[in-house]
């Protein structure tokens, strides 16, 4: 057995010797160890996630501490191995070590102060930069590693910093040679402008410590400066007859870059009282911010009361640095028997949706929009009241057809449908799905009998109302009104519900 012999002439060839052969044949109890080379193999965890020797919890820095009688191992690579077969805490070495590594250990333990290695403590890098930082932002973290070059372990004491305001998060200790350990920095600015600072590292290498510098930029927040647009910034209503009324919407933008805050809506001074703004009409509310490139809208009514022009100014003010302004103008004229008006059909061909109007400003919008067309079809009504006309008031439905993307129109002349209607909303507030009053359309009368078989009076003609039923056409409920007979027929055999006259017009 060569130069084994010395060791086993300690312990014999009793039974003992026989398991520490067996246990441990890698060693080679002659050879000489290196001290040096065994502090590396003492301080440095030899499995990932497991302790080092020099753990506090195993046998500390200091073998000469004899912490778990370390020292039987002086000079004594079996009995290293034999621990390490024998002691549970030890089996996860098991077949980590040489045998070389085994004496290097033992001769470092007999004699710790044979080994004279030196930590080397580099960093890198050696400065941080940190972008521009919002105040009261944090920037990314950044990390800088502490490197053991040496040949003994690295002992991190402190690692401090100059500025508050960049934060430092490590669990560096004790580092072995050729290791190495990170450092995580972070940025939270206290005070605009350029900020700098340096962070300590005190350990055992030479010189006692190291330094790496940190610097960033912070700035202030943004200032958010919130603006506002109208448009158009002009409406006229044009003529309208003592007791009628029309509506017309103007559009809130925010434009800036912070959110917009309507503090008020008003009808300014001027002549007349006959504009207002009614409750639920549009979408801006006051006090509902506007994010910045978001709109809402605010209906204006005018009802003239008595003949004669009337001009105001619609004010809006909000957060913003001016008061968007809107001038109103419209006319109000006498109720004339004679007064007739023209109640045009239009279809708008991406949805097969029909809609009459005798409004002459509805006209010209329409005609302007790409889908809406008209059909041909029109009848005579009156613009005012006369005789014993009835107003013929238009509903609007939003919201009901075609996956809640489009509304519909009902046009009715009858007290009853009017008041179930209001019924439904009392506010006549613009919400999805329920009736919404846009006032007076025009004039017609009531027919002597009304419904299948209907009739009008002498030198009236009769008006036919027709259902796209929802139960037959899911999705999709529609109103078509008609004066022509032939075009009655043929959507009630297209599957449509014939509802038959629904009001009398003046014959053409």
């Amino acid at each position: 057995m060569g130069g084994c012999c010395t060791l086993f002439s300690r312990i014999g060839f009793a039974a003992g010797w026989v398991a520490l052969w067996v246990l441990a044949p890698s060693i080679c109890f002659a050879q000489v160890g290196d001290p040096m080379a065994g502090r590396t193999v003492y301080v440095t965890p030899q499995v990932s996630g497991m302790d080092s020797c020099s753990a506090s919890t195993c046998h500390t820095l200091n073998p000469l501490s004899n912490q778990n009688r370390i020292l039987k191992a002086a000079d004594n690579p079996g009995a290293i191995g034999l621990a390490i077969n024998t002691y549970p805490r030890m089996m996860f070495l098991k077949n980590r070590l040489s045998s070389t590594q085994f004496a290097d250990l033992a001769a470092y333990i007999g004699n710790p102060g044979a080994a004279t290695g030196t930590a080397v403590a580099q960093l890198a890098p050696t400065s941080l930069t940190f972008g521009s930082t919002v105040l009261g932002n944090s920037a990314a973290s950044q990390i800088f590693a502490i490197n053991n070059t040496g040949t003994a372990a690295l002992v991190v004491n402190d690692i401090s910093g100059t500025n508050a305001d960049f934060s430092i998060v490590s669990s560096c200790g004790s580092v072995a040679a050729g290791a190495s350990c990170n450092v995580s920095v972070g940025f939270t600015p206290s005070a605009a402008g350029t900020r700098s600072g340096t962070i300590t590292v005190t350990h055992n290498a030479t010189g006692g410590m190291s330094t790496v510098n940190v610097s960033g930029t912070a700035t202030a927040p943004m200032v958010l400066t919130p603006g506002i647009q109208v448009a158009p910034t002009s409406l006229e209503f044009g003529s309208l007859t003592v007791g009628a009324f029309g509506a017309q919407s103007v559009i809130v933008s925010g434009v800036g870059n912070g959110a917009l805050t309507i503090n008020a809506i008003t009808i300014g001074t001027g002549s007349g009282s006959d504009f207002s703004i009614g409750t639920g009409s549009g979408s801006c509310v006051v006090g509902v911010p506007i994010a910045a490139g978001g709109s809402c809208t605010v209906q204006v009514r005018f009802d003239p009361l008595a003949q004669g022009v009337q001009i105001r100014t619609l004010s809006i003010s909000s957060n913003a640095r001016t008061t968007a302004a809107v001038s109103l103008s419209g006319t109000g004229i006498a109720s004339t028997s004679s007064n007739l008006k023209t109640m045009v059909e239009y279809v708008y061909v991406p949805l097969n949706y029909f809609f009459i109007t005798s409004r002459d400003d509805d006209k010209v919008a329409l005609d302007a929009i790409a889908g809406f067309q008209r059909t041909g079809l029109s009848f005579p009504v009156h613009a005012t009241q006369t005789g014993s006309a009835k107003a013929i008031s238009r509903f609007y439905f939003d919201k009901v057809a075609v996956n809640a993307s489009r509304g519909s129109h009902f046009f009715t002349l009858l007290d009853a449908d009017k008041t179930a209607l209001a019924g439904l909303n009392p506010n006549n507030a613009q919400t999805p799905r329920l009736p919404y009053n846009e006032g007076i359309d025009s004039w017609a009368f009531l027919p002597l009998l009304s419904g299948f078989g209907g009739s009008c009076a002498s030198g009236q003609m009769p008006v036919f109302r027709l259902f796209h039923n929802s139960a037959r056409f899911p999705d999709d409920p529609k109103y078509r009104f008609t004066s022509d007979v032939a075009t009655y027929n043929a959507y009630v055999a297209l599957g449509w519900d014939g509802e038959g006259v629904a009001f009398c017009v003046p014959s053409p």
